[in-house]
């Protein structure tokens, strides 16, 4: 089952700082954003092709696609992952442990079965964040589901619970769209390349409630201001502000941008 994305006041709950944009191209790979908005690798970056279309995920003999990782306040390991089936359609598998392998995996869960797009492992990797507040465990992700292809997401509220909470609807669309998400107590961001847009924009999911409901009235807080395609979106949280980075190609070349917003209650 799936549920629809709640939504909040008319305003958008953030107040954006001008975009600062880094240009250079080193390599492909780009340095993590810090919650203070500055880059790990200081402001040295390095920017890859300037294609939109997210390249296919890694596979292995097990069918185990897009695995991610994330670790939990104690140290454990999450994993999140696609598991194909045998159409090379894939259900969501989320694992308290390494994923992927049944010796090292403590717990398991399936969090989405309603894929449909038989595509093997081309398709985004998903999301995942473990609260090192309350222990929540978030995951976001697009698919192509029953009920029409678009971004979702879904959380754990207890490591002991048998199964996650229903599935949100965040945004539909058809564009294949890689996601971000960062957690901190009740303040979830989850920044992804919108499925909507050819161009390439970034755009922005807040919920102030820990993902129990979304802060926005139109669903989308649109993050890039420029009309320069955009892509590979990351995201992180600093004091009382949200951070969101990403790729795009600028009139000078290939680069990276940093935009910061202070999170407002409406």
């Amino acid at each position: 089952m799936l549920v629809l994305a709640a939504c909040g006041l008319t305003d958008p709950p953030v107040e954006w700082d001008a975009p600062r944009t880094v240009i250079g191209v080193r390599g492909d790979t780009t340095p993590p954003v810090r919650p203070d908005g500055t880059l790990a690798a200081g402001d040295t970056v390095a920017v890859a092709s300037p294609a939109l279309a997210p390249p296919p995920v890694a596979t292995d003999s097990t069918g185990t696609c897009g695995l991610r990782r994330a670790t939990d306040a104690s140290g454990t390991t999450w994993s999140v992952w696609w598991r194909l089936r045998p159409d090379q359609s894939a259900l969501l598998a989320v694992a308290q442990g390494d994923g992927g392998d049944t010796t090292r995996s403590a717990r398991r869960w399936v969090v989405d079965t309603l894929d449909r797009a038989t595509t093997g492992c081309d398709r985004p990797a998903p999301a995942i964040m473990v609260d090192s507040l309350n222990g929540y465990v978030h995951v976001a992700y697009w698919s192509q589901a029953v009920e029409g292809p678009g971004l979702f997401y879904a959380h754990l509220m207890d490591p002991r619970a048998s199964r996650f909470e229903p599935a949100t609807a965040l945004v539909y669309g058809e564009l294949p769209s890689r996601v971000a998400l960062v957690s901190r107590g009740d303040t979830l961001a989850i920044a992804y390349e919108d499925p909507n847009s050819e161009r390439g924009r970034i755009a922005l999911h807040l919920s102030l409630t820990s993902g129990h409901l979304f802060e926005q009235t139109a669903r989308i807080i649109r993050v890039n201001p420029g009309q320069q395609p955009a892509r590979d979106p990351q995201v992180t949280l600093g004091a009382g502000r949200v951070v969101i980075a990403w790729r795009e190609t600028s009139p000078r070349g290939n680069a990276f941008v940093v935009r910061q917003a202070r999170i407002v209650r409406r």
